[in-house]
């Protein structure tokens, strides 16, 4: 099996990331620096290099995963792609996802869910709702749990808010066609379905705030 080149060391406060064939990038942290000389055109393997690195690597990535969760709820799509964005081996990668999953840490259903309920909390309709949800790397199977288990009237309430509030922004518009369809344009944009936004908006007409 051939060696591999290394055509690249870029150098920082944390470490290195260091290019291997100018294609793969592995970030090195400067602990691991002190054992092992990385230079640019220094050939190696690296099926050699993974197996030094992996069991060294692997708390670092754990430490950094554990700390972002204790931030906020995160999926386990968020949290691989912060730690591939940090160049770790995706052998490493694995092996954290792994381990938070074993651990209970990491629960893609249970977060789709309450991400899910907040953003309709916080008047975003069914389509946004998904494309977000998208965003965190969450299965398609478990969105559409996510969607049916949202809770029919919280939502409606939530899509009343925002019909409300938007009939007070254009409720200056001297024509009222206009007026409702830049309202369900706007509802729109936040996910909204075009009969549940104009049913919103009827009920928010016919419903005035007190």
């Amino acid at each position: 099996m051939p060696d591999d080149l290394i055509t690249a060391v870029e150098r920082s406060k944390k470490g290195a990331v260091v290019t291997l064939n100018g294609e793969e990038k592995i970030f090195v942290s400067r602990a691991l620096l002190i054992e092992r000389e990385f230079t640019e055109g220094l050939s190696l393997r690296r099926d050699e290099l993974a197996q030094w690195l992996l069991p060294r690597q692997y708390p670092e990535a754990l430490n950094l995963a554990v700390s972002l969760l204790a931030q906020r709820a995160r999926s386990s799509g968020e949290i691989e792609q912060k730690l591939r964005d940090r160049f770790y081996l995706p052998e490493t990668v694995e092996m954290v996802l792994y381990k938070l999953e074993k651990e209970h840490f990491l629960n893609d259903e249970a977060f789709a869910t309450e991400y899910a309920a907040s953003l309709s909390r916080r008047q975003m309709g069914r389509t946004r709702i998904t494309q977000e949800l998208r965003r965190k790397g969450i299965a398609p199977a478990l969105i559409q749990q996510a969607l049916e288990s949202l809770d029919a009237e919280e939502a409606d309430d939530a899509a009343l808010v925002l019909a409300r509030k938007l009939l007070r922004r254009y409720e200056r518009e001297p024509d009222p066609r206009k007026a409702m369809q830049k309202l369900l344009m706007a509802m729109a944009r936040r996910g909204y379905g075009f009969e549940e936004a104009h049913a919103a908006a009827q009920r928010a007409i016919q419903e005035p705030e007190d």
